[in-house]
């Protein structure tokens, strides 16, 4: 007998995520107000309250994906997290409604048959809890994920802007005469470079947990279904799940604009987590981190290639912008003066020189101070310092310029991994 080998993924990554509502609390009269956590900045422990997307939120997503995974391979799931309602065995009701029988008697025995009919519970876990005085039974979650929060470089720059809406139109019989209008709303959106965290354990995917005597005892499935086969499908959705980054909230009309800065896929044989990522620090940590503990861990790295352009590049595209923006602005200007009738009492050459100089003395020195162009410095250090330490490590760490080519390799070497029992 081949023993299966443990499969440990451990991703963190920083994400651009602009114009979003993915996260939202509640609401106060026609106001909707987004997510917001405290934070402490480093250094200073100075405390920022901050748009938020929670782990709940992004767990959701990831067991949407699972449970359409699960049915185009033909495993099963139950009636109600195939159809995104992941109560998950909470009581005799809602497990009767999943599976169409009643619950067994023993601990085990409700163990081993929610994990054997339904993926989504096996992976995610479920907390089995009947009000009529009957026998509780747990089972922890084998995949974790984090609080998806701003990164320290942009978090004091991260804001939250309520946006107004209507509902509604005059004229049509839905809105009474007395109303002076349509009926208004606010949703608070919000901008930022978000730090992302996602762990699968394989360890106990059909396997119970619960009865201390049975732990690690594997399930029996139906014909088709395997162990093997459930962790293969398992990191299939972490794929799918993160290519087309499929949690949050209000997509249909607040879909946000997203672009993965960097991400780190570590795959390993055992119990390896990959730094935070709430600084650029966390690839250099990750590597220190391998070189120290190592549980044949194999990093896939995605660093987004505008991030290693030369600072010289993103000046020269600045300095475009700017004058465009000048010459604009004085084309406009002569416009206006000859719609007046005075452009011959200026000279317009020595205008237009006067004014070009105070414009680049000006513009020129805010933008080589500005907080992009040291952001943008500072971030392109830190990736190339990476990139040049992991040199001669290709073994261990594949460095990728794609995001998807990265995902996909990551996930190919992690299946490959999985061996039959």
């Amino acid at each position: 007998m081949i023993l299966m080998s443990n499969i440990f993924l451990s991703i963190r990554g920083r994400i651009l995520v602009n114009v979003e509502a993915l996260n939202m609390t509640e609401s106060v009269g026609n106001y909707v107000k987004h997510r917001r956590v405290p934070v402490i900045m480093p250094g200073t422990y100075t405390t920022y309250f901050v748009p938020a997307v929670s782990g709940e939120s992004i767990a959701h997503g990831y067991q949407a994906v699972l449970a359409e995974e699960a049915e185009k391979n033909g495993i099963p799931v139950c009636n109600l997290c195939k159809k995104g309602y992941f109560l998950k065995s909470t009581n005799d009701k809602v497990f009767e409604s999943s599976f169409g029988i009643k619950p067994p008697d023993s601990e085990a025995d409700f163990e081993r048959t929610v994990i054997s009919k339904c993926l989504v519970e096996d992976v995610g876990g479920f907390l089995y809890a009947p009000r009529a005085g009957g026998k509780n039974v747990k089972r922890t979650s084998n995949f974790f994920v984090g609080y998806m929060i701003p990164t320290k470089e942009s978090l004091e720059g991260t804001v939250i802007e309520p946006q107004l809406h209507s509902r509604y139109a005059l004229g049509t019989p839905f809105v009474e005469r007395e109303q002076m209008g349509q009926m208004l709303y606010y949703v608070e959106l919000s901008s930022a470079v978000y730090a992302f965290s996602f762990d699968l354990d394989s360890k106990f995917i059909g396997r119970t947990t619960f009865v201390l005597e049975k732990a690690g005892e594997p399930v029996t499935f139906r014909q088709g279904d395997s162990r093997e086969k459930r962790i293969s499908v398992s990191i299939n959705a972490v794929s799918n799940f993160l290519r087309e980054t499929l949690f949050g909230a209000k997509r249909t009309r607040f879909l946000p604009v997203v672009d993965w800065e960097s991400m780190i896929m570590a795959l390993s044989d055992d119990v390896w987590t990959t730094p935070s990522p709430f600084t650029t620090n966390y690839t250099e940590n990750s590597l220190r981190k391998l070189e120290k503990t190592n549980e044949n861990t194999k990093l896939f790295v995605y660093i987004n290639p505008t991030l290693l352009e030369d600072t010289s590049v993103y000046v020269k595209k600045k300095t475009e912008e700017l004058l465009n923006n000048f010459y604009e602005a004085l084309e406009d200007f002569k416009k206006r003066l000859e719609e007046k009738g005075d452009v011959n009492i200026v000279n317009w050459q020595e205008f237009k020189k006067k004014k070009l100089e105070e414009f680049l003395d000006r513009k020129v020195n805010e933008l080589v101070e500005s907080g992009d162009l040291k952001y943008v410095s500072k971030v392109q250090k830190k990736y190339a310092d990476f990139i040049e330490t992991a040199k001669g490590k290709e073994n261990k760490v594949k460095i990728y310029y794609n995001f998807e080519e990265c995902v996909k390799e990551a996930v190919e070497e992690a299946k490959s991994r999985v061996s039959k029992e």
